[in-house]
């Protein structure tokens, strides 16, 4: 949070102080002038001598002096309380120093600026989650690649051993390419991380049809899945509406669907199932393979998390789950995970029905 010097500002209360000493300076000329009017008057007709004349200034100066010495006193004393006010505001220290339930034009411009101090402290606060959260992603970055980044260097110094056999040479230069591979697939899943988080706040949900956003998620999987042997099928209610942002939850079914491509049996079907309750529908990704260990769901949708069964699997660097959770829960849904009856995995999302 910066505090900005305005140099117009400081004129403008130039321009003020100059403003108020010409209306007492004006004040004093009237008095002047209806004194010298008075004692004309009072000599010309008689009816006041000049002793008179000159004590009656002089009392009304005092009066004048008086009054305004009391004025200028309340007014430095409120400027006073307002600017400790602002300063303790500045230091993150939020005082009222004037009534709140007084309708006064004070107790408003402390309403006003107590507002404006609310909406500077969250956007501080907000700033520095943000910045916390790229500091992590990227520190989790940094150390995840840094595995491939090694086994590179090891696996590129056996290259260069003259008496290593072209078998082993090949398979040294398959691993190799795995984890190139697992680079861009890292970078691949940063690149959609930082780009969701940077525009969470340009979410635009609205109530539309499910069905086209799941088609097209299944569109994009279906080779994916052909070349494992697996078949995508829908199955539920095609007319349900909800309220989600197309494009972000699209990426979020996919996630979920690649999920099950990767870690579902060969051959196996991947059943997407649509259901509506009361506030919510849901959607259901099943696969059919080994069961997620229950100890792991806490830890499933945590970035670069991947589960025990999952080390198995050379694709992955554990982003797709996280950004779908992220995603869903940005728009008032949530994700959970179950068991297929020991025989496979069931990840379902909720999306709301209307918004509230």
């Amino acid at each position: 949070m910066y505090l900005v010097l305005d140099i117009n500002g400081v004129t403008e209360m130039k321009d003020d102080r100059k403003k108020v000493n010409t209306i007492v300076f004006a004040a004093a000329g009237a008095w002047f002038l209806s004194m010298a009017s008075f004692a004309i008057w009072g000599i010309w007709s008689k009816k006041a001598s000049l002793d008179f004349v000159c004590l009656y200034g002089i009392c009304n100066l005092g009066i004048f002096s008086f009054a305004y010495k009391i004025i200028s006193k309340n007014v430095n004393h409120i400027m006073q309380k307002v600017d400790d006010c602002i300063q303790c505001m500045i230091d993150g220290q939020a005082i009222q120093n004037f009534s709140t339930e007084e309708e006064s034009l004070l107790s408003k411009f402390q309403m006003q600026i107590m507002k404006l101090y609310q909406i500077l402290d969250s956007s501080r606060e907000h700033e520095e989650k943000m910045r916390k959260e790229m500091s992590g992603l990227v520190a989790d970055l940094v150390h995840q690649v840094n595995t491939p980044l090694t086994n590179i260097q090891i696996y590129s110094g056996f290259l260069m051993q003259d008496n290593l056999p072209k078998a082993e040479k090949a398979d040294i230069g398959e691993i190799i390419n795995a984890q190139i591979e697992k680079l861009g697939w890292f970078a691949d899943g940063f690149t959609k991380t930082a780009r969701l988080e940077e525009n969470m706040r340009k979410l635009v949900p609205e109530k539309q049809p499910v069905l086209p956003t799941i088609l097209s998620a299944i569109d994009e999987v279906s080779l994916k899945a052909k070349q494992h042997g697996n078949e995508v099928c829908l199955e539920g209610r095609q007319d349900i509406q909800a309220f989600y942002d197309r494009h972000w939850t699209e990426e979020a079914i996919f996630n979920l669907l690649d999920n099950a491509v990767k870690y579902g049996e060969e051959g196996t079907p991947i059943q997407v199932k649509i259901s509506a309750y009361e506030l919510y529908i849901r959607i259901d990704v099943i696969n059919y393979g080994e069961p997620i260990s229950r100890e792991d769901y806490p830890k499933l949708f945590n970035r670069f998390y991947r589960g025990k069964n999952a080390a198995l699997i050379k694709e992955g660097v554990g982003l797709g789950l996280y950004l779908a959770r992220q995603i869903i829960l940005e728009q008032g849904g949530y994700i959970k995970v179950g068991n297929l009856n020991n025989q496979g995995n069931v990840f379902s999302i909720f999306l709301l029905k209307e918004t509230y």
